[in-house]
């Protein structure tokens, strides 16, 4: 699975990893039924998500998640390459589980990323 990076500091690798481009404008159909608009541009979205994460790995995002708006690295399959963009970072929670041993794990955590 693709590596996400923030602000030059690697997060936990993912589970699951989602990628969206959202075109950005106008958009409506004509009297014959086509599409027709003005697209402004068109931004990623990637949405990751860990099954289950240690209470280091969590606090990690958490910490690296903070910034409003942080230079997010991730790979690209359009350009089959790796690419950095300027994101919204939303981490969304999880939930806690502890272990036999008492030790705290976060189970379905989840991290939107969208472009600015």
């Amino acid at each position: 699975m693709t590596n996400i990076v923030i602000d030059g500091a690697a997060l936990p690798a993912p589970d699951t990893f989602s990628l969206e481009y959202k075109p950005i404008g106008e958009f409506c159909r004509n009297a014959n039924g086509n599409l027709v608009g003005e697209l402004v541009a068109v931004k990623t979205s990637i949405a990751a998500g860990w099954r289950m994460l240690d209470d280091a790995g969590f606090k990690r995002i958490l910490a690296h998640t903070k910034p409003f708006f942080a230079s997010v690295e991730y790979y690209d399959p359009q350009r089959g390459a790796r690419r950095q963009k300027l994101m919204h970072t939303m981490p969304k929670g999880g939930k806690v589980a502890l272990d036999a041993a008492g030790r705290i794990w976060w189970k379905d955590v989840t991290c939107v990323f969208v472009e600015r």
